[in-house]
């Protein structure tokens, strides 16, 4: 493939910058993660299989962006996964991880000892090399902070104790690999001095008290995973109820689909968000077993190293108890034990510690996402919230055990089989057709398995089981093709190498349709179904319709009335509605005049004539009937 490892970093190190572009922060190894996941899926892998061009790369870059800022309960599912894959590992991987860390951080300490080479006769260059092994052993055993004067001094007597200047010399002059062999014999023997020195209340200074703290870490621990999986169990039995009785088989084509009653107000995306919901806490819930589990057996260890230090600390002082001197060949050993025992129990407060981080930024995820609670509310209208337990324990009939046994590749059920997390069934023991279209449903495990190519799958009903029979490279390849159109749920259900398998194939399942049905069947219809109807104006003439049109036409130079409305203004966009200047000054019912009603009186002196001042003067009115002069009848 073209997209080598340098390309997907320039590609991550685009799309880190376009999402800070939008004010949201991603992680640069993260969205590596996501890009790894996405190009096992051939629509993103066919355009990187030969030639990179700036629009395919454009593209995809667009797409990562925008999964990445609309904040979809996939991505989350995909940054838990993430975390947990790059923070947490088999409980002896982790030690030894957190070991190697110390080691390359005292590296340089180290390398001045090794490399220190003072004169024979300068006793102050062997006093500072005294005191930077010291310090080295105070850095490398966690027993102290060497920046203390109390905690330095304790742990250089204690090193005087069993290493004097004289033999300092001595460490000067061998090879190196001898002097790191003796330089970590010396902190072992060192620190079980200071240990022993704690239980004798000589010293201490800085040393935690790991005996009780582990046990004390150990409940607490315990008592947060055990609420946490409490909740998440609440959420994925009410989910898994809401979605479960939905998936069904059409009989005709063998689809998976989800079945939506006809007068429900819910939609397909609406089971869509609940399925990745459902995913989201199934994921949850998986790495909340996996640090339970974990966590119990650093409780059932930690316990066990808090008995072995007691019983070597008795041992040890039985042995210099009531005693001058003690052979360096019986208590060295001694010492050296109770550092090993020691160092256990800060390996296993290590890895309590490491759980309690992972746990605040999982629940810190875990509270951003928001239950629909009224479409959750919807599909769960007249049913009963089912368990896990029961799901998986249900009982079923006679007649379906009859029906199973007769399946192809049956292996029964013998009692050994559990769901989630069982190595021997794939799919984490959901049900394979339920997979097909996202819906988490967990197998009953009492119908037994059907093995195919060698792997076990599950079902949650006999008819599931029976149709997955007669054609199963057709179901589980409709799961692969969902999970690379899905990344979220590759590393859920550990099918990373199958979809890898299947990622150079475009159509992994064609989609069969129904067939059409037809019927052979004799109608009778009416010989007239519609009433004749005759045209009067119809002609066969084109010059006719030619002269009508002209006619037609003249329409334009006609006069047309028109009535004043309260919208008559919005058929022009001009604020005023006037009509066209006419010649005449006025237009009546008559050319002559104006027939109005004389006023009676009127006001003699408006002019400021010199007089009697302004009076009223009834003026001569025409009687009813009579007609001036000059009127026209």
């Amino acid at each position: 493939m073209a997209c080598d490892e340098n390309v997907i970093k320039n590609m991550a190190n685009e799309i880190t910058r376009n999402c800070q572009a939008q004010n949201i922060t991603v992680d640069t190894d993260f969205v590596i993660y996501l890009i790894d996941l996405l190009l096992l899926n051939p629509k993103y892998g066919r355009m990187f299989s030969k030639t990179i061009s700036r629009n395919n790369l454009e593209a995809f870059v667009n797409d990562c962006v925008h999964m990445l800022t609309s904040g979809t309960t996939s991505i989350n599912t995909l940054k838990m996964q993430f975390i947990m894959q790059m923070n947490y590992d088999k409980l002896q991987n982790l030690i030894d991880k957190h070991l190697d860390s110390i080691d390359q951080c005292l590296r340089p300490l180290i390398n001045e000892i090794l490399e220190d080479d003072p004169d024979v006769d300068d006793d102050t260059a062997f006093k500072k090399l005294f005191r930077k092994i010291s310090i080295y052993i105070i850095l490398s055993s966690g027993l102290g902070n060497p920046g203390s004067i109390v905690t330095l001094k304790e742990g250089m007597a204690a090193l005087e104790s069993v290493f004097s200047l004289e033999d300092l010399k001595v460490f000067v002059a061998l090879p190196r690999s001898e002097k790191m062999t003796q330089l970590n014999e010396l902190m072992q023997i060192a620190s079980g001095v200071r240990l022993f020195n704690r239980d004798c209340k000589k010293g201490g200074e800085g040393i935690p008290d790991l005996p009780f703290n582990i046990v004390d870490a150990g409940k607490a621990c315990l008592a947060a995973l055990s609420n946490s999986l409490i909740g998440v169990m609440q959420r994925v039995n009410s989910l898994t109820t809401a979605v479960a009785d939905t998936i069904t088989i059409q009989e005709e084509t063998g689809n998976i689909i989800i079945d939506i009653p006809n007068n429900s107000e819910l939609t397909e995306n609406n089971y869509k968000q609940i399925f990745e919901l459902l995913a989201f806490n199934r994921q949850y819930e998986l790495y909340i077993r996996k640090l339970l589990s974990d966590v119990e057996t650093m409780v059932q260890n930690g316990t066990h190293y808090v008995e072995k230090v007691k019983l070597v600390l008795e041992e040890l002082h039985s042995s210099v108890k009531y005693k001058a001197a003690v052979p360096v060949v019986t208590v060295f050993p001694l010492f050296t034990k109770l550092w090993k025992v020691w160092r256990s129990m800060q390996n296993v407060m290590y890895l309590m510690s490491t759980v309690n981080r992972l746990m605040t930024i999982l629940a810190s995820i875990q509270d951003q996402m928001k239950i629909p609670y009224d479409i959750v509310e919807k599909m769960l209208e007249g049913k009963n919230v089912i368990t896990d337990h029961d799901r998986t324990s249900s009982k079923i009939s006679v007649t379906d055990k009859l029906s199973l046994g007769s399946l192809k590749n049956y292996v029964g059920y013998g009692g050994s089989f559990t769901t989630l997390c069982d190595k021997n069934i794939q799919f984490l023991g959901f049900c394979a057709l339920c997979l097909s279209v996202g819906a988490l449903v967990p197998s009953n495990m009492k119908l037994g398995l059907i093995k195919f190519k060698g792997d076990n799958y599950g079902f949650c009903s006999v008819k599931m089981a029976t149709r997955f029979s007669k054609d199963s490279q057709r179901y589980v390849n409709e799961v692969l093709e969902f999970a690379r159109n899905n990344p979220c749920v590759i590393n859920l259900l550990n099918i990373l190498e199958n979809v890898n398998e299947v990622k150079k194939i475009d159509n992994l399942v064609t989609r069969i349709l129904p067939k059409t049905k037809i019927s052979d069947k004799h109608v009778q219809t009416e010989t007239h179904p519609i009433y004749g109807y005759i045209e009067k104006n119809y002609t066969w003439d084109m010059w006719e319709w030619k002269r009508r049109a002209c006619q037609w036409a003249t329409i334009v130079n006609c006069q047309t009335h028109s009535t004043q409305t309260d919208y008559s203004h919005l058929r022009s966009e001009i604020h005023c509605q006037t009509v066209e200047p006419r010649d005449k000054s006025q237009q009546t019912k008559k050319d002559t005049g104006i027939n109005t009603n004389p006023r009676d009186v009127f006001i003699w002196g408006l002019r400021g004539q010199i007089g009697y001042g302004q009076h009223a003067m009834k003026l001569n009115t025409v009687t009813d009937g009579e007609k001036q002069k000059g009127d026209i009848s």
